[in-house]
């Protein structure tokens, strides 16, 4: 089990979760995703690694609400635990080499774009984040 170390709404929409995984964290990368499962029942998702903290062993995700699994993941709380919580998954980003870097996300996909930038900042690049929403009221 993994338990909830933090919840935020982000919009009416948008939800970022930090979970307690501590293995995950370690090895994480930008551009990398978790599979979780919220309970016994439910089906298996994919979700971008929004952040993590190595020191903290913590895995941020951000979902947007627009399913059964997402809508049951909503339903948790601080404390509460997700039951499969699966990661590092996939090919982290190939971000060596670069000193000036445009990252563009839109809606939900900025989820991906912050860590990239991230990454990105922390190598010594120059990092401008172009960032788009439908309106005010979904900016994450």
């Amino acid at each position: 089990m993994f338990s909830i170390v933090e919840k935020r709404r982000l919009n009416d929409s948008m939800t970022l979760m930090s979970v307690e995984a501590p293995f995950i964290a370690k090895k994480a990368q930008a551009g990398q995703f978790i599979i979780l499962r919220v309970n016994e029942y439910g089906e298996r998702i994919p979700l971008t690694i929004a952040d993590y903290d190595r020191e903290k062993g913590t895995v941020t995700i951000i979902y947007q609400k627009v399913g059964k699994t997402t809508l049951l993941l909503d339903t948790l709380e601080v404390g509460d635990a997700i039951l499969d919580f699966i990661g590092p998954l996939g090919k982290a980003s190939e971000l060596e080499g670069h000193k000036k870097v445009a990252v563009v996300g839109g809606g939900a996909g900025c989820a991906i774009a912050y860590p990239q930038a991230k990454a990105l900042h922390n190598m010594g690049a120059q990092v401008d984040v172009i960032a788009g929403f439908r309106n005010k009221d979904i900016i994450i």
